[in-house]
């Protein structure tokens, strides 16, 4: 069986016309409620049919485990036969589906079951908060040999845990004072009181599309798939090489920060003992691959095939602390009402380092190596943030002046939320967040020490004994998903164009850091020949070699916030230095090709070098999305 289910304010659904010959009779075609309600799509499967009177009993406890999660007595039970790729027969299926409803209303629910065999319309409005939308899947097979109700899919143990957990936020300062939030001085501080408004409110949604959405757009960098998922990008060339500039510096920091590089499955089995444990304490919603007749989930982290990995590792104490790293694309089916463009979508792309230590000691000092690398990568992205903490309060207690040790350390206000009791599997937590024109905010960098997965998937080292022990694990993301920095650099453009800053993109990433304008014809080859020098010095430039006017040619750069524009005329042939517009000072100056490059080298030598990812030429370019 295959359940979706929506919490929802009002439904209403009218039968069409039949699906089947046989289709159910029905006395009315149409219903409709505005009242709160739990709407379960349903199908019947094949492996069902073993055992409809178990399979429908234990349908009808998940929808009563859930209808009681949500405090909603009323259900309706709806069959939609499309969640499965092996459906059961008809009969099979309404029988399943009368059983369902037999049980819910002998445990006391209002239940409408939707008629069978028909094809029908409807409307739902889902709630939009935790619990409003889950999937669930049931292999009764596997429950009748085990005696056990086997559900696959989202589980939201930890989600509730974090609802219910008691906690208390504070704004620390570097001096070393705390105050409550509401408590505070925000003068000056005008972000961090936005940032503490969306972090203790919690809310997710979004109503109206963010400013980065269409600047992605315009600058020819991200774009929606219609032919993909919600909240599932492509990125066309310039796009591509923005990320790959990102991917690359991110990956060269990591490997001189000692970390050992890796690669792992995209997919993941449900029934890995260890997996299924993990989705217990990680509040995240599952996309469902469906190979022959098992089920796997796309990974929503690097987390899975590194701990599995580490697991059959020979480790020594020696080699503590270990650092594995990894570029992860990553899936997370988020609610339809939270996407928001790259702030939240549901595939990104996450670089995610796992750090192996010893004890409580040695993690402190891994977040304090960490922090350094977070904060430098945070500044090359050239965008305003704020930090939190969130921290058990046990370990507060015992680590108290290595918390405000970090917060001197990081030299601003830092929210701290500390709570009672241990809702996940970490005891200690760090983001470094954005905070958008919407008041919305986003995490990019998080640093996190993990007291629980080393037991899970059986992670070891031989102790300075001989003895196997088990270690502590830091989860870091070291500037966050790539889709996340786009977000926060193209908002962070946004707020500077609304105080009459140009909008930019810091220069080692923009897709094209320099374009030759040739003012004519006769030269562009001699533009080719200065490309050669900047191809030399691993700068990524284009050549406007269309049949436009200066002016136009100029316009054209400037929308895409190319940095550096260069106007190559006779003069310039003649006398070897070029026109250069410079955007971030909003002058020109004259330099040679090779001033100019050796200015960007300089600007920029913290970051590998990346090719641009398309022709050099504008006008064998394709236009994907951008204006001009």
């Amino acid at each position: 069986m295959r359940m979706l289910q929506i919490h929802s304010d009002g439904f209403a659904f009218e039968a069409k016309r039949k699906a089947l010959k046989n289709a159910e009779k029905v006395d009315s075609k149409s219903y409709s409620t505005k009242e709160s309600c739990l709407v379960n799509f349903i199908a019947a499967e094949t492996s069902d049919t073993k055992n409809i009177a178990q399979a429908a009993k234990m349908t009808a406890q998940m929808i009563a485990q859930a209808a009681e999660e949500v405090k909603e007595k009323k259900i309706i039970v709806y069959p939609w036969v499309h969640l499965s790729e092996t459906p059961a027969q008809p009969g099979s299926a309404l029988k399943l589906l009368k059983l369902v409803e037999k049980q819910l209303v002998k445990d006391g629910f209002d239940v409408l079951r939707i008629p069978f065999g028909w094809y029908k319309s409807f409307m739902i409005h889902c709630k939009g908060h935790p619990l409003a939308e889950r999937s669930k899947v049931l292999d009764i097979s596997k429950a009748v040999e085990t005696d056990e109700e086997v559900t696959e899919g989202e589980d939201l143990t930890a989600i509730k845990a974090e609802e219910e957990a008691h906690s208390k936020f504070y704004i620390f300062t570097p001096d070393g004072v705390v105050t409550e939030v509401d408590k505070f001085d925000y003068t000056g501080h005008e972000e961090l009181r936005l940032y503490v408004k969306y972090e203790t409110a919690k809310d997710r949604t979004a109503q109206e599309p963010p400013p980065h959405i269409e600047l992605m757009k315009n600058l020819e960098l991200v774009d929606y798939e219609p032919g993909s998922d919600a909240g599932n990008f492509r990125w066309p060339p310039r796009g591509y090489t923005l990320k790959r500039a990102i991917e690359e510096r991110v990956t060269r920091e990591m490997v001189d920060y000692g970390a050992h590089v890796v690669q792992t499955p995209l997919i993941y089995d449900y029934e890995h003992p260890s997996l299924k444990s993990y989705l217990q304490r990680f509040p995240s919603r599952q996309y469902v691959v469906r190979s022959g007749q098992r089920d796997y989930f796309a990974r929503f982290s690097a987390c899975f095939g590194q701990f599995l990995l580490l697991s059959q590792a020979t480790i020594s104490y020696k080699q503590l602390p270990l650092k594995m790293f990894e570029i992860a694309p990553s899936f997370r089916r988020e609610q339809s009402g939270e996407l928001a463009g790259m702030r939240r979508p549901r595939a990104f792309t996450m670089p995610d380092i796992h750090e192996i230590v010893a004890d409580v000691k040695m993690a402190k000092e891994a977040v304090n190596n960490q922090i350094q690398f977070v904060e430098k990568l945070m500044q090359e992205l050239e965008l305003n943030y704020e930090v939190s903490f969130r921290v058990l309060k046990e370990f507060y207690e015992e680590n108290e002046d290595f918390v405000k040790g970090i917060v001197k350390r990081i030299g601003k206000p830092v929210m701290i939320e500390i709570f009672d009791e241990r809702y996940a599997y970490f005891l200690f937590k760090g983001e470094w967040n954005v905070v958008d024109d919407q008041e919305k905010a986003a995490c990019l960098g998080t640093i996190q020490i993990d007291v629980e997965n080393a037991e899970r998937f059986d992670i070891k080292y031989i102790g300075e004994d001989g003895q196997e022990k088990r270690p502590l694990i830091l989860h870091t993301s070291p500037s966050g998903s790539i889709e996340r920095i786009l977000y926060g650099v193209l908002e962070q453009a946004n707020k500077d164009k609304k105080k009459g800053i140009k909008p930019m993109l810091p220069l080692w990433m923009t897709p094209v850091q320099v374009r030759l304008l040739p003012v004519d014809d006769m030269l562009i080859q001699y533009a080719i020949e200065l490309g050669k020098v900047l191809d030399r010095y691993g700068i990524r430039y284009e050549i406007d070699d269309r049949s436009m006017t200066l002016g136009k040619k100029i316009r054209s750069a400037e929308k895409l916030w190319v940095p550096y524009i260069c106007v190559v005329g006779k003069r310039e042939q003649e006398t070897g230095e070029l026109a250069v517009r410079i955007r971030r000072v909003k002058e020109q100056a004259k330099m040679t090709i090779e001033q100019l490059a050796e200015e960007i080298s300089e600007k920029t030598d913290f970051a590998p070098k990346q090719q641009l990812l398309l022709p050099s030429l504008i006008s064998r370019q394709p236009i994907f999305s951008r204006e001009v």
